[in-house]
């Protein structure tokens, strides 16, 4: 058990220190060596647990976007589903998947390197975007999709995918931009205050667009 749980800690440490190499410097310019490196440990050791960079850099998103796993969005709707055909708990329960997109996106106790990786993998056009998108992005999406279709059954697949990105794109704007848009609006993060005036913003565009009751 004392080997298990050291040879965990050692992988840990590996996706950590590859994960903020590929924050800062994007995936293509990170080296093995440099990640054994930062971690303190032999690229063998990285051999050994990941068998490849390409492996090393696949445990690195899948930590990255675990809590994204398993449909969140889902479970924030629960307490609305029993009476989803009202334009009331519609409204509710919009907000409840914009509240749900920022907490995951900008959790205080999540690694800051996560989110950074996540849309810096979303720009490229490779296998770890594969991965991302197979696993994470489209599911995600599909749900969202088939929210909006619950609620005005008489959009097609474009109009739901774009309220779904009327929901995402602006927490995905704000993660994937974090450096210059902290530095515009003189922050080092995005503090309670502006992250509830984003979620207000987003859920009334929303409700307006679909034409429900507005809860500001």
């Amino acid at each position: 058990m004392a080997n298990y749980s050291a040879g965990e800690h050692t992988k840990d440490l590996l996706i950590e220190s590859a994960g903020e190499l590929a924050a800062k410097h994007g995936f293509s310019n990170v080296s093995i060596r440099a990640v054994a490196d930062r971690a303190g440990q032999n690229i063998g050791c990285i051999h050994y647990h990941f068998k490849s960079k390409e492996k090393l850099f696949e445990a690195v998103i899948r930590a990255a976007s675990l809590v994204f796993r398993g449909l969140p969005y889902e479970k924030a709707l629960v307490p609305f589903e029993a009476h989803l055909d009202r334009p009331e708990v519609q409204s509710r329960a919009i907000r409840a998947i914009v509240k749900k997109q920022i907490s995951l996106t900008f959790d205080p106790e999540m690694p800051w390197w996560h989110s950074r990786v996540i849309y810096q993998v979303v720009h490229a056009r490779d296998r770890l975007m594969e991965l991302l998108y197979d696993e994470i992005v489209a599911p995600n999406i599909e749900y969202i999709k088939g929210f909006f279709k619950r609620i005005k059954p008489e959009i097609d697949d474009d109009q739901a995918f774009l309220y779904a990105m009327l929901i995402k794109s602006p927490v995905i704007f704000h993660a994937d931009n974090a450096k210059s848009i902290l530095g515009f609006i003189k922050k080092t993060h995005y503090d309670k205050k502006y992250l509830k005036q984003m979620e207000d913003l987003i859920v009334l565009q929303t409700q307006l667009g679909l034409g429900l009751p507005t809860d500001n």
